[in-house]
């Protein structure tokens, strides 16, 4: 229980190798003392954050109505005050530009589901098979419906069919199970000569794990994905996108 716990604080450090998210995962999936441990820290560090931003610009509030108040102070008094105001502006500066830039946001201004290449959906489609009306369900943002019809498929362990189900997933904001889903995809030893094709979603599914690492909030990993699709000589796909958020990152 001690190792589960040492797992979720690693999580929280972004210092998690691959081999202890794919045990994380695991355990998020399926313990659920091990879920609710996790969801409570979640919380609670989000809770605690909140109240030092809050407490920050209360106390710089108050420095700056008093200093408003008394015209004239001794030099001595003046200068203490001054620092503490400069002190706390700077922190309150630094803390809430992070909230600002934070990860989530920057995963909002990049993430779109990747386009339906595979079964375009045309006008009057009602979805003639299940695959069909997963795709259909896809495109129309019903995400939870197209997660349970990429689920009954007959293909469901096809690499599209776990691709866009990790789109689904995404959408939903359900990083981990993204990751579960794209890491194998982004991973694999297939042939890269095809892979800026449609049909080949190996650097598709690279920028999209980026992005699941970087909504999760696991800055070092997002980082090192984007690298990757930065500095790959033979991928284009993101290329640019992937120096943006680097840059905003650094």
């Amino acid at each position: 229980m001690k190792k589960n716990f040492e797992l979720i604080e690693k999580y929280f450090s972004n210092s998690l190798s691959d081999e202890e998210q794919i045990v994380f995962n695991n355990l998020l999936k399926n313990d659920l003392a091990f879920k609710e441990e996790f969801l409570f820290k979640k919380d609670l560090k989000k809770a605690l954050s909140h109240n030092q931003r809050s407490s920050l610009k209360t106390t710089l509030q108050k420095f700056e109505s008093d200093l408003e108040k008394e015209k004239v102070f001794p030099l001595r008094k003046w200068m203490a005050a001054a620092s503490i105001v400069l002190v706390l502006g700077l922190s309150y500066f630094l803390f809430s530009d992070s909230f600002d830039n934070s990860s989530e946001k920057l995963y909002a201004e990049y993430f779109e589901p990747y386009r339906n290449v595979v079964h375009p959906i045309v006008r009057g489609d009602n979805g003639s098979s299940i695959e069909s009306s997963a795709f259909l369900a896809y495109e129309n943002g019903k995400f939870y419906k197209a997660i349970n019809l990429f689920n009954s498929v007959s293909n469901k362990k096809d690499e599209y069919i776990r691709f866009y189900t990790a789109m689904c997933y995404l959408g939903l904001n359900d990083n981990l199970e993204a990751i579960d889903l794209l890491l194998p995809i982004a991973t694999n030893e297939a042939d890269e000569a095809n892979d800026n094709s449609n049909l080949n979603f190996k650097t598709k599914a690279n920028w999209y794990l980026g992005l699941a690492y970087l909504n999760s909030g696991n800055l070092n990993k997002a980082k090192s994905q984007f690298s990757l699709i930065a500095n790959h000589p033979d991928n284009s796909y993101k290329k640019e996108a992937a120096l943006e958020i680097l840059d905003k990152l650094n």
